[in-house]
């Protein structure tokens, strides 16, 4: 029998840009209702302050139909709550990590303030303060040659170093903006400029630069965490004739074993999300370079359950809440 003491929020997205039947957050209330926990869902858009107090809207989950389509959801007339009030809270709201993303975090930080446990999952401090795209730096050599920069002339002598780089801006996910470099010709060259002023904003927000893996022609190994021990890994396939992986576009998973240097790879990966308490984490592979973290929202779990025939929600939330 679960226990009942816990009283989960879940902050997403708006209601009706969700992918509802593939949503990760979804399936993972649909587990909490199975396991029979108190669980309330609201919109992102509804975190607010009002005086002093910070408030969400949020609806009480009654019952949810296993297809979860639109209409198999079912919640209560919507109230006004204090996030303090909850004790336990999922910020899956998906990138990119912008101020739409940023200050609604805010307020939630500042209403959990001097809470005595963490209810927040992950930490607003991680949230905050650690970047997806470059986090692997802090692993010694397992984040592939890069360079984060503003500046033309520091990012074009690596381009040129490199002969091709893969251009990623620092604040979006499912592919987005992201662009293979020619730096080897003249026109190579310029419209490369072209791409970096464009994602860099005029030169004024840092980009990354990476070493173009040819591997990734046979895929990206998707690592997913839970508690910093390894949940479950798949491959990532790209798209056909691209060198880029989207899932919402199209690409593919298929079952993947680790190497034994993968495996080692996972566990200093794992170590270090025990170190900052990041409970759920997704990571990337190309062989042995880690190209990406994503611990603002983790995601393809329903797909992964899919592909590997495993109730992966289910352990999610038995670790979490049972």
């Amino acid at each position: 029998m679960a226990k009942k003491t816990h009283r989960i929020l879940w902050i997403t997205d708006p209601w009706e840009t969700l992918d509802h039947a593939r949503d990760t957050t979804l399936r993972l209330m649909e587990e909490a209702q199975l396991a029979e926990l108190e669980q309330w869902w609201c919109d992102v858009r509804s975190i607010r302050l009002e005086g002093a107090h910070v408030l969400v809207d949020a609806k009480k989950v009654l019952k949810i139909d296993p297809t979860r389509t639109t209409e198999a959801f079912r919640f209560t007339a919507e109230r006004a709550i204090k996030p303090s009030d909850f004790t336990s809270i999922h910020y899956r709201t998906d990138p990119p990590i912008d101020l739409a993303y940023l200050h609604p975090l805010q307020l939630l930080h500042r209403s959990l303030a001097g809470s005595r446990t963490e209810k927040l999952i992950n930490p607003s401090r991680i949230l905050f303060s650690l970047n997806e795209k470059f986090e692997a730096s802090t692993l010694g050599k397992l984040l592939p040659p890069s360079i984060v920069s503003s500046q033309w002339n520091h990012l074009v002598q690596f381009g040129k170093k490199e002969g091709e780089a893969v251009l990623k801006p620092l604040h979006d996910a499912q592919s987005h903006g992201i662009h293979l470099l020619d730096f080897s010709t003249t026109p190579g060259i310029k419209d490369a400029q072209h791409k970096i002023q464009d994602a860099s904003q005029n030169y004024t927000v840092p980009v990354l630069l990476q070493r173009y893996l040819k591997a990734i022609k046979t895929g990206e190994t998707r690592l997913w965490f839970l508690d910093g021990r390894l949940l479950a890994t798949v491959k990532k396939l790209p798209l056909p004739g691209d060198f880029r992986v989207n899932i919402d576009r199209g690409s593919l998973l298929a079952p993947t074993k680790l190497s034994l240097k993968q495996t080692q790879i996972a566990r200093q990966i794992g170590k270090h999300l025990r170190a900052h308490q990041i409970r759920l984490a997704a990571v990337d592979l190309i062989e042995n370079w880690v190209t990406d973290f994503n611990f603002s929202s983790p995601g393809l779990i329903t797909l992964m359950e899919q592909t590997l025939k495993r109730n992966l929600a289910r352990i999610i939330i038995e670790k979490l809440y049972l």
